[in-house]
Parts: structure tokens; sequence; C-alpha cells
């Protein structure tokens, strides 16, 4: 088991390092997320709306928006550069692959998600700290089942023509059951209150989405 697990703490690190020296993926994510944050806080206050009640609802949004900009610029760039063709090669099974994908996705995502914390807090009025337990855990859980899900959809869509189409169109309905169980347990964290029953429900999430990207990344490649 040493070969898998050495070929993806590589890919891990590769991915990751790439990501240190550009930090385009990064910066690209956080300043939409950041503009797409003041368009909710604004317009919320105009409406009327109590804004403080929408703190949950704005985040995910927000998630979704730079995840779909992470996946799809990480991609480009692997595809730009010829790595698809080395992964092909790799002496491993392409789920390996699939899940050092998911995981640096899922990093990337993560420190954004990190970063946009303070400002949640800053524009809605939220104290972060009574739950802090519960929105760590939601929080993490959702990012990976969104990157699980986006990073087999970008594999799909990326040799085709409408690419920058296609993604968003096919991954959009297919994360509703992660938005749907990231707003209600974020909010019930952001309340205080213990959020097990969605959490438990992104437990599973992860877990058939991830299985099912295990066996079929490798098909996906050779495509």
């Amino acid at each position: 088991m040493s070969g898998p697990f050495s070929v993806l703490r590589a890919m891990l690190a590769k991915d990751l390092r790439r990501e240190l020296r550009s930090k385009e993926v990064f910066i690209s994510s956080f300043m939409f997320s950041i503009i797409a944050l003041c368009i909710f806080y604004f317009a919320i206050t105009a409406s009327g709306v109590v804004y403080e009640k929408m703190a949950a609802g704005a985040l995910w949004i927000c998630i979704l928006f730079a995840g779909t900009l992470g996946l799809n610029r990480t991609h480009q760039s692997e595809l730009a550069n010829g790595c698809y063709r080395a992964l092909i090669m790799a002496p491993v099974d392409g789920g390996w692959l699939y899940l050092a994908k998911t995981a640096a996705n899922a990093t990337l995502l993560g420190f954004v998600t990190l970063a946009l914390l303070p400002l949640l807090a800053l524009f809605f009025s939220v104290n972060l700290w009574p739950g802090l337990g519960y929105l760590s855990l939601s929080l993490g859980l959702g990012v990976l089942a969104f990157t699980a899900v986006g990073t087999v959809i970008v594999a799909v869509t990326g040799a085709t023509r409408m690419k920058d189409a296609l993604f968003p169109i096919i991954q959009l309905p297919l994360v509703v059951p992660v938005m749907i169980a990231g707003v209600n347990s974020t909010a019930s964290a952001l309340r205080g209150e213990p959020a097990w029953d969605w959490i438990q429900f992104f437990l599973a999430l992860n877990v058939v989405f991830l299985a099912a990207g295990f066996l079929l990344y490798e098909f996906l490649l050779e495509e």
C-alpha cells in the first residue's frame, strides 16, 4: 500500500506547492467571494430583511461560486501544462489520483472559507465562538463533499469544447444536497445549537461521492 499512498502524497504536495508559488486560485476565489459577500450584505440590508439570519446562506453561496471558479482554474492549468497525460501513465489506480486531486481542491477551498469567516462575522454581526466546533465540522465536511463532486465533473467536461459552460451546468444540480445541508448545519452552528442530523447527512454524502469518484476517475482519465 506504500505505492498508492506515496503517489497520493506526491500529487497533493505538487498541487499545493504550485498554488503556494502562484496563489492564483486562492486570490481569484477569495476576491470573488469578497465581492459576492458585499453584494449580499447590501442587498439584504436594503430589502429590510433581518440580515443576521442570512449569514449561513451568504457564506455557502460564496463557497459555491468560489469553489466552482477554483475547480475550473486548477483543471485548466493541468490541461495547459499537459499534466493529464502524465497522470494517465502514473503506475497507480486512478482512484488514488482522484483522492489526491480532491484533497488538494478541498484544502484550497478550505483556506478560502476560513478567510471568509472573519468577514462573515463583521458583515452579519454573528458570533462564531459558541458553535465553533459544529461550524468547523459542517464546513469541513461540506467543502469535502463539494470538491468530491466537482473533481469528477470537471474531469468529465474538461475535454469538451464548451467546458466552461458545461461544468457549472452539470455540477450545480449535483451539489444541491451539499448546499441544503451546508446552510442548515451552518445556521444551527451560528445559533450555538448542535447540528448532528445534518453532519450525519454530510458523512453519508461524502461516503457516496468519494466512493463513486474513486471508482470512476480512472475511466474518466482514459476518456
